[in-house]
């Protein structure tokens, strides 16, 4: 071989070596960004969520599964969400910032900043802010302490829909001005490649969005609620402040809930001519074993009080019908392990409420 070939090879051979040595390095750099930033300081996201709101902000409604047509099935093969194989407590920490529900900015003040001065930003979505502390740990930012850096996650998606341009504008200007008066600069990813992220996120959540509710109705007299009251504890349900029978996991989550149908609180009736079960199905990990709960509670109670068990359009519910539900709602759980996210997960409990 000649010179130019011995040269040429070393180059490529060098060339090799750089890509190889720059991927591992960018590979290296987003783990220990990442165990940074979720080392420390867990919520739970539980105790954060808001009320249940029904999508798109129309309230007294929820949408159930069909009887008539089969549930339709999104594709999601190209376009699930990036993993990474991170720590538990890693994992754990997506309930607060997660750069596939949240658009998050680096905001770089001048010199450390004091909670007191961290802008509270409301712009109709959630804002969740992690600081770097003066002990270079990353945490919920919080009364009394200051801090190097923040990162602060606005959601993409709830159940009022995606993030607009108008309510992502505001976000920015609000941090920019606020770093700006702190003599540092904040940073932020593409928003035209968020608002597409968000847009087709929440396509998806549409699709899997569905409240099972199974109702009771009296074919004459009204239901004594002291009868609706045994049969509601005799099946492991508490009646909760909010005037309403609850069936909780063994974590606390609800995992069902048995309520008037006409939203009265249980706790201030005598009778009532209907009652309701509702299953909150993305929200609820397991649900088929919750349904089939529901489903056998519903039955006995209307063979026991003398009632009907129908849908929300008033359609009487056979068996054959609540096995066609329970069907779909497999099918649902289904997609939302492929996407990604499970149902009663931390993700999920973050965009469908």
């Amino acid at each position: 071989m000649t010179d130019f070939h011995w040269i040429t090879l070393s180059l490529g051979l060098a060339l090799v070596g750089g890509v190889w040595g720059y991927n591992s390095w960018q590979e290296w750099r987003f783990k220990k960004r990442a165990a940074e930033a979720f080392a420390k300081s867990h919520p739970d996201v539980l105790l954060d969520t808001p009320k249940n709101m029904v999508r798109q902000g129309e309230t007294g409604m929820r949408f159930e599964p069909s009887l008539d047509e089969p549930a339709p099935v999104l594709g999601t093969a190209n376009n699930a969400p990036e993993t990474v194989d991170l720590s538990e407590n890693i994992a754990l920490a997506v309930a607060v910032l997660d750069p596939s529900l949240d658009f998050i900015a680096e905001v770089h003040p001048g010199e450390p900043v004091d909670f007191a001065v961290v802008p509270q930003i409301e712009v109709g979505k959630r804002v969740k802010v992690l600081g770097l502390n003066e002990s270079d740990e990353w945490e919920l930012i919080r009364p009394g302490q200051r801090y190097n850096e923040l990162r602060v996650g606005l959601q993409l998606v709830d159940r009022q829909g995606p993030v607009s341009e108008a309510q992502m504008v505001r976000f920015c200007e609000a941090l920019s001005g606020f770093a700006a008066s702190e003599g540092g600069v904040a940073t932020f990813p593409r928003r035209e490649d968020k608002l597409h992220v968000a847009k087709e996120l929440d396509a998806f959540c549409v699709e899997v969005d569905m409240q099972i509710g199974l109702n009771v109705v009296s074919s004459r007299a009204p239901f004594p609620i002291n009868r609706v009251a045994a049969m509601a504890e005799a099946a492991g349900l508490v009646l909760e402040a909010d005037g309403v029978f609850h069936a909780r996991s063994e974590s606390g989550k609800t995992l069902f809930s048995l309520a008037d149908r006409h939203h009265r609180p249980i706790d201030a009736l005598d009778d009532t001519p209907s009652i309701t079960i509702l299953l909150d199905v993305p929200r609820v990990a397991g649900g088929e074993q919750a349904f089939d709960r529901i489903a056998d509670l519903a039955q006995q109670m209307a063979l026991t009080l003398g009632g009907d068990l129908v849908d929300d359009d008033n359609r009487s519910l056979k068996p054959a019908d609540l096995a066609a539900i329970r069907k779909q709602l497999v099918g649902i759980y289904a997609r939302m392990d492929d996407r990604g996210i499970p149902a009663g997960g931390v993700a999920a409990l973050r965009l469908f409420a």
